[in-house]
């Protein structure tokens, strides 16, 4: 029996080490990334179609902002999709310049950080409140105090969970957002260095060249 066959050539993962020696470690990041931006952009989805449902925005708590944190897990998604598939599908040899990379992730991240404060602070979980029994120990779902107890309102739990799940996914691609955002600070700043080493043997060579018409002459 063969053994599983890399999606890579030999060709693509040479050009890929030349380019970058750490690109297996960005790689892992931005698909763990993508998966976690896909299941918080699924669970915030239904959350926000459960509140809609169930609940009517009143309060400017509530839909929108779930609907808000799926701005940067969508992008996210897309975002890191996108660079995956140029680097391992499309590539033929084309470098791509890290300024892109600091630009995607800092709005990813970005945009995460808005997202996180109004997901948390407009959570439906912080109206969750333990049931008050009555006298003789059954919950009354008409009594005011038990309007979000699990027992009278088990949708407003389900909301929250979700929510929380959601939360917890979003949190992570920020913080996998950051650390891509440093690598391409850091990618940047070492390719401005060889752009300009280069720059500098260029015109060395350019200058020791026009140093000597005569040998130059002599020569051609």
């Amino acid at each position: 029996m063969g053994g599983i066959r890399s999606p890579l050539t030999v060709e693509t993962r040479r050009q890929l080490y030349e380019e970058d020696s750490k690109w297996p470690v960005k790689a892992i990041l931005r698909i763990v990334a993508a998966c976690f931006a896909l299941i918080a952009t699924i669970l915030f989805a239904v959350a926000t179609s459960l509140e809609n449902t169930n609940f009517s925005n009143t309060t400017g708590n509530g839909d929108w902002t779930d609907g808000l944190a799926l701005a940067p897990v969508v992008l996210s998604f897309l975002y890191n999709i996108a660079t995956l598939a140029l680097h391992f599908l499309a590539r033929h040899g084309h470098h791509f310049h890290p300024a892109w990379h600091i630009a995607g992730d800092f709005l990813v991240w970005g945009l995460s950080i808005p997202a996180i404060i109004f997901a948390v602070g407009g959570g439906i979980f912080w109206y969750w409140a333990p049931a008050v029994p009555s006298q003789n120990g059954s919950v009354d779902c008409g009594f005011f105090f038990n309007a979000w107890a699990p027992e009278c309102n088990a949708v407003a739990y389900t909301i929250g969970h979700l929510e929380i799940a959601g939360i917890v996914m979003l949190f992570l691609v920020f913080i996998i957002h950051i650390a891509l955002f440093a690598f391409a600070c850091v990618d940047t700043h070492k390719w401005r260095k060889d752009s300009k080493l280069r720059g500098v043997e260029k015109k060395e060579f350019e200058l020791q060249y026009n140093k000597d018409p005569e040998q130059q002459s002599y020569t051609t």
